[in-house]
């Protein structure tokens, strides 16, 4: 993703390369929430900050430490000013590296749902709570658009998370009983995903049109399930006419805000509007893949070298950039289809080490703390 935007003159299929970054941010973010939510539902809060946040916190020191050092050496343009490079790989992350802003947004997401589970709220609360704070992360337009497409990837994996048995069931039993319905899927998957992608692109009036269509149908199709709820299914609807108005005020203060705001942003491509799209088509597509792979993993369609690129993917973002943007040493020296093999061999060979040390660092507090 980061290479083809570097590359003159720019790849062939520029425009799926593009778009890869995010939806790796999207499936990783997914696959966070989920796992998380498992795990602390099985060992609640403790030790949480001591074994999640330093798993990313120390090898993101270790990685923006070597670039500080690599400026200092061989740039000389920091040595007078050490002492406020050295703060930045903790205070200032976004300074020294730009596509660090994903472990600022992720630790960000780790600290809400942190306060979900010690505030011990009931699992649908969470979700609500979660998914309100997505709904102000695109609402508020001072926030870096990359968080925007991806503000509800986590929540949905948390939502995941909270459901996994109920998930796994149909999962498997897509899988493992319906594998024409899986391939429909994952072909209806497809298809969709490119359909959202276009329609992302909408902008001007066609968006405001969607956006009324889509409240329109949203309203409607509440409107006739609340019918066959209390019709059909027999049920008694508690919705208090207080709870029917206070929904009715904040929905009105929200979409006015929300009107406010896509005026002033209606010719920018990172609308309400946008990140709405992108949202669901980073979703969308991220889905699609986990249920490719989970379809490849029943016909022991394994890569050892995919897994081997898996087990360090997160060494690899930390340590990619360093040497593709900051330091190039060979990249785009030569041929790339020549140089790539070398700087790929090194960074590969660097995220390894990194991962190693991470463990041992991880290791030696661990042990520290139970002292």
């Amino acid at each position: 993703n980061h290479l083809c935007y570097y590359t003159e003159p720019p790849p062939s299929l520029y425009g799926v390369w593009s778009e890869a970054g995010m939806v790796g941010v999207a499936i990783f973010l997914i696959l966070s929430g989920y796992g998380l939510c498992i795990s602390m539902q099985h060992k609640g809060t403790k030790g949480f900050f001591l074994k999640r946040v330093t798993r990313i916190l120390i090898p993101m020191i270790f990685s923006l430490g070597l670039l500080v050092l690599l400026k200092i050496i061989l740039l000389k343009e920091n040595e007078q000013n050490i002492l406020i490079e050295i703060p930045k790989i903790l205070f200032f992350i976004h300074s020294l590296d730009g596509k660090n802003w994903f472990i600022i947004f992720i630790l960000f997401w780790y600290f809400i749902l942190y306060l979900t589970f010690t505030f011990g709220l009931y699992n649908h609360h969470k979700l609500i709570f979660l998914f309100l704070v997505a709904l102000a992360i695109i609402s508020i337009p001072q926030t870096l658009h990359l968080a925007k497409a991806n503000a509800f990837s986590f929540p949905f994996g948390c939502w995941m998370g909270l459901n996994s048995s109920l998930i796994k069931n149909k999962i498997n039993k897509l899988i493992h009983q319906k594998i024409l319905s899986s391939i429909v899927c994952i072909l209806g998957g497809v298809l969709l995903s490119v359909f959202l992608f276009n329609a992302s692109e909408m902008f001007h009036f066609q968006a405001y049109s969607a956006i009324l269509l889509i409240l329109i149908v949203a309203v409607t199709l509440s409107g006739l399930y609340m019918i066959y709820f209390v019709n059909f299914i027999k049920r008694k609807l508690n919705l208090s006419p207080e709870l029917i108005a206070g929904t009715l005020v904040v929905s009105i203060l929200y979409l006015n805000y929300l009107s406010m705001v896509f005026d002033l942003a209606i010719e920018e491509p990172f609308n309400i509007y946008w990140c709405f799209m992108r949202n669901i088509f980073h979703i969308s597509i991220a889905l699609t893949l986990l249920l490719l792979i989970s379809l490849m993993t029943k016909f022991q369609l394994y890569s050892l070298f995919l897994c081997f690129l898996g087990d360090i993917s997160f060494e690899l973002f930390l340590t990619h950039n360093t040497f593709l943007i900051h330091f190039d040493f060979i990249l785009f020296r030569g041929p790339v289809a020549i140089t790539f093999v070398i700087y790929f061999l090194v960074v590969c060979s660097l995220s390894l080490a990194l991962k190693r040390l991470s463990a041992k660092t991880l290791s030696t507090l661990s042990l520290a703390s139970q002292k």
